[in-house]
């Protein structure tokens, strides 16, 4: 299976895969919500509701791993405190602040809002590993995909930032930027130890510590349990299950921007599936940001992309 995850045949199709699982993520968070009765300032409540997907998800990448007999293959003790550290960042903040954020604002517009990730991972890429090269595509691609963010979130007016607010749009680009970070230890921790088991048991970690912030919180209302409520919640807990267990191999093996190409999927589907799963108003800002975050991702890529295509 490792020889899967190596082979650039596959990495397309794997990484396409990933885009369309979180694309699926947003819409169905709130409509998981709106299901189990959890209010936009429910924050013990939404916390729980992300710990408990994210530790179940864990847990099965575990039991896969054991399936498989992968082990975790530590080269140092110490380094179990890195992973520990992965699953605080990469888990527990990065989906603390999705969660919060999504109480307050639309599955379109988060959805925009958080392929800042993708250009900050990207950026960091480029300053620390030697494989991510510096060129004036990845700049002017850089620049539009903020350009398309900013476009979606500000009101053209008097006030052009009267809609821009901290618990909503402030939170996302807190998802965001630990998404970014996360990515980072992500290639730092797969050379450290496996991947897989890896992500597992930091995800189950991270989840873990968001359920004991969530108890500590409190909650405001008792949840509603209903068939519908828990096959979204399965729906998600296999989306983080499947897509981070292949989205992180596919980092630990390939350099970062011949994979977070893809992600410019993401505003692309999760505004089409926030419009057809949550009703929202499909607004002409959002598609044109969407085009413009899509073509930043692609520019920021190009280069890398086609020196793939010549060495395949």
């Amino acid at each position: 299976m490792n020889q899967i995850f190596r082979d650039s045949r596959y990495k397309p199709f794997l990484a396409a895969f990933c885009a369309v699982g979180w694309s699926l993520a947003y819409p169905l968070i709130k409509l998981g919500y709106s299901e189990f009765n959890i209010a936009g300032n429910d924050l013990g409540g939404k916390v729980l509701f992300a710990g408990i997907r994210f530790f179940v998800a864990g847990l099965l990448i575990i039991l896969f791993c054991i399936f498989r007999k992968r082990k975790l293959e530590l080269k140092k003790k110490s380094d179990f405190s890195l992973l520990l550290l992965f699953g605080l960042v990469n888990t527990s903040l990065h989906y603390m602040f999705a969660y919060i954020g999504l109480g307050y604002n639309s599955g379109a517009r988060s959805t925009i809002i958080d392929s800042f990730g993708s250009f900050l991972l990207i950026i960091l890429a480029t300053i620390l590993f030697k494989d991510e090269k510096v060129s004036a595509l990845k700049a002017v691609g850089c620049f539009l995909g903020l350009s398309g963010i900013v476009f979606a979130t500000v009101r053209y007016g008097d006030n052009i930032f009267a809609d821009i607010t901290l618990k909503g749009d402030g939170m996302i680009l807190f998802n965001a930027l630990f998404a970014a970070i996360g990515g980072i230890l992500t290639r730092i921790v797969s050379n450290k130890m496996n991947m897989m088991p890896a992500t597992g048991i930091s995800m189950a970690f991270g989840g873990a510590l968001m359920i004991i912030c969530a108890l500590i919180i409190g909650l405001n209302k008792r949840w509603l349990i209903s068939v519908k409520g828990i096959i979204i919640l399965i729906i998600l807990i296999l989306i983080s299950a499947i897509c981070f267990a292949v989205y992180n191999e596919l980092i630990a093996n390939h350099p970062i921007s011949e994979i977070s190409i893809f992600n410019a999927l993401i505003p692309v589907l999760g505004v089409i599936f926030s419009s057809i799963l949550l009703k929202e108003e499909l607004k002409y800002q959002y598609i044109v940001s969407v085009i413009i975050v899509s073509i930043g991702i692609y520019l920021v890529n190009k280069k890398s992309i086609k020196k793939s295509a010549e060495v395949n």
